[in-house]
């Protein structure tokens, strides 16, 4: 199978097929503003490993989680950067080298076609390719499960034969693989006694013994590769923490039905001690399952058979927003055929595999693992990503499933040795996927994006053309895109405020438009400052749904106002809106200035050149980073490579530093500020560079 040509090529395929789908979906690069689920964590925990602080992203966080991804995300940030994109290539390969195992296994089960239809399988099956795109720990652990079941395949093999080196060789990586993988995702810390139980499993008394012995050393291993981790999380809080402290706050969270998340996070905040935080939730979560445990057994069975449901709305799948056109169709038609369609052809294929391919030891070892995630999804919740660990397991078997198909007089011989029981277990196995599976696949929003996509064609038409300061045709192509749309009503709104139609932009609202979208609060307080009535400006800018989605505020302010220039900024007074992008919500020092912490990328505009210009800014940083001192560049036109001041810095220090603007900076009026960042902990897990209070002339 190593050296089959078909499968290698199905591997670099499927490379290719992952790099260049989600290059296509986040043309952007996939920044932070776009993150999903615990993207915003690891890249955080991650960031601060880089800079020199070990784990400490994990002391002021809600739970401390896994090393291992972090470790990994780490080290291709030090090589290569903060950007997304070499993670993106790294998880690729993994994700490709993935197929490897996934086809060893199915030709052990079933042959060389089985191998060569399981890799195609894993191939186009879209979760896999998606997640290599996002900065979760998915990948990297189904590439070491992956790989852990051969390992353990290949070790029960070799004990027949007795203690040999190649024995030893394939326990003690069975041993280490499970080890990196519980320190990637704690789940598999359940697994790994299910292993070696497995293992155990032989004819024979002195099988039998040699089998437990075996089992012995796969275990120690895993152990072995635990300590240092547990080791620094006692250091680090005097308590005892075995991977990570989430099991408590997800079985609290599950005992409640899964709702009120927000309170629980913050009740649980109240306790500094990660493993007391741990103590804590589980002595709430008994509390309530005690009262009714009867509940408690309705929900498992509900989170149970929902852990097989596909759900259109789960955030990996990344549709946010589909029904307003912003989703491309071909990736919503993709999710569609390749995501639940060929989900199902999985679990059928599968099945069939299960049922006509000869026995083999790994049926029952896929068997373990499927009904652990089961009974977890029982005693906790079922999230839509879970579900991913279970089907590449289920894969090799869908290989079989489908090999088997190509010789259907074949197929009855199986169906014959199968007793009343199995015959029955197999039916209900089958109904169940048609009546549980299909139902939840939605066509229905799949047709929605589809269409809303290609009506907002002229919509995204519109937004470039504006951002090219071409008003009056996007003012046409805004006319032609689908006004029902929020967006679309928005993007008008703003570039008939642009045109000198104020009137003409506020009739574009509606009075209940969502108070949790802030294109209203701009466009009502845009519409106020053009008329000069700052205090209305200033009400609508400041309002509750602005600062809450600031970064989103001020991109979407910065693509689609253009307010006059004027000789001072003041960062943080809301009336900065449209002036300035690439920074986080206003706050307020001691003393009452007002200012924005920016990211490590940020710009300015609309200052005026008067005599004097000056920006006033600090470059605090926090313990740990006491002798960094925070190195800006900066661009007067925005071009950060042509035409660039640097080497200036900032004392690390939270008093204001007020320094002259650049000849040339006050002539364009624009300021591009780049600088080292950092992250300041779990409780705030934002990428700061420095706090700018105001820019313009002096007072």
């Amino acid at each position: 199978m190593w050296r089959d040509p078909v499968i290698w090529l199905v591997v670099i395929v499927a490379f290719l097929f992952r790099l260049i789908y989600n290059v296509a979906l986040h043309p952007d690069g996939h920044p932070p503003s776009s993150f999903v689920i615990d993207e915003r964590e690891y890249f955080s925990a991650a960031h601060m490993l880089v800079e020199g602080r070990g784990f400490s992203f994990f002391d002021t966080a809600l739970w401390v989680r896994p090393p291992v991804y972090v470790l990994m995300l780490a080290a291709v940030m030090k090589v290569a950067g903060i950007s997304t994109l070499p993670t993106l290539l790294v998880q690729s390969i993994l994700s490709a080298f993935t197929l490897l195992p996934i086809g060893w296994l199915a030709f052990q089960a079933a042959g060389r076609r089985a191998a060569r239809w399981a890799t195609a399988l894993a191939t186009l099956y879209l979760p896999l390719t998606l997640f290599a795109g996002l900065l979760l720990s998915e990948t990297l652990f189904v590439f070491l499960f992956a790989w852990a079941l051969v390992a353990l395949t290949r070790a029960r093999s070799a004990l027949d034969t007795g203690w040999g080196r190649t024995a030893w060789l394939w326990l003690l990586l069975s041993g280490g693989l499970l080890g990196f993988g519980v320190l990637t995702r704690a789940t598999a810390l359940a697994f790994v006694p299910l292993a070696a139980l497995w293992l155990t499993v032989g004819t024979g008394k002195e099988t039998i013994a040699r089998r437990i012995g075996a089992a012995a050393v796969v275990v120690a291993v895993c152990v072995v590769c635990l300590v240092p981790w547990i080791a620094r999380n006692y250091a680090a809080y005097h308590s005892f923490v075995l991977v990570d402290n989430t099991s408590g706050y997800n079985l609290w969270l599950a005992s409640v039905g899964v709702r009120d998340e927000a309170r629980l996070q913050n009740e649980l905040l109240t306790v500094q001690n990660p493993a007391d935080r741990q103590a804590y939730a589980y002595a709430r979560a008994w509390e309530v399952i005690s009262a009714d445990p009867g509940a408690f057994a309705a929900k498992g069975v509900k989170e149970s058979l929902d852990l097989w449901r596909p759900l259109f709305g789960a955030e990996e799948r990344q549709i946010k927003g589909y029904a307003l056109g912003r989703v491309p169709a071909w990736h919503l038609a993709s999710l569609f055929v390749l995501d639940d369609l060929l989900y199902v052809v999985i679990l059928l294929a599968a099945l069939l595999g299960l049922i006509v391919s000869p026995p083999h030891p790994l049926k029952s070892l896929t068997g373990l693992w499927v009904a652990l995630w089961v009974l977890m999804s029982f005693v906790f919740f079922a999230v839509t990503r879970f579900r991913l660990p279970v089907v590449v397991a289920l894969i090799p078997w869908a290989g079989a499933g489908i090999t088997a198909l190509r010789a259907p007089s074949l197929l009855l011989e199986p169906f014959k040795r199968l007793g009343v029981v199995s015959r029955v277990a197999s039916g209900l196995a089958v109904a169940s996927i048609v009546l549980l599976v299909v139902p939840p696949i939605s066509v229905q929003d799949t047709l929605l994006g589809v269409q809303r996509w290609s009506q907002q064609a002229p919509y995204r038409a519109a937004e470039l053309l504006l951002k090219q300061n071409k008003v009056d045709a996007a003012i046409a192509e805004y006319q032609k895109a689908n006004t029902e749309i929020s967006d679309t009503r928005y993007g008008l709104a703003a570039a008939l405020l642009q045109s000198g139609q104020p009137d003409a932009a506020l009739a574009q609202l509606q009075a209940d438009e969502p108070t949790e979208r802030v294109e209203p609060y701009i466009i009502r307080g845009e519409a106020a400052r053009e008329a000069g009535n700052l205090a209305s400006a200033r009400s609508f800018f400041n309002s509750r749904t602005m600062q809450v989605s600031a970064v989103e505020a001020l991109d979407w302010a910065w693509d689609h106002l253009r307010p006059p220039p004027v000789a001072q900024i003041e960062l943080g007074s809301g009336l900065d809106m449209g002036y300035v992008r690439g920074f986080y919500g206003p706050e307020k020092d001691d003393s009452g200035r007002s200012f924005r912490w920016s990211s490590d990328n940020a710009a300015i505009r609309g200052v005026q050149s008067p005599t004097g210009s000056s920006i006033i800014w600090s470059g605090w940083r926090p313990a740990g980073l006491e002798a960094a001192t925070p190195v800006l560049e900066w661009s007067v036109d925005g071009n950060l490579e042509e035409d660039t001041v640097t080497g200036i810095k900032l004392e690390n220090s939270l008093a204001w530093t007020t320094t002259a603007v650049p000849p040339g900076g006050s002539e364009q009026g624009y300021l591009a500020i780049s600088t080292s960042s950092f992250i300041s902990g779990g409780i705030d897990p934002r990428l700061l560079g420095v706090r700018i209070s105001t820019v313009g002339a002096s007072k």
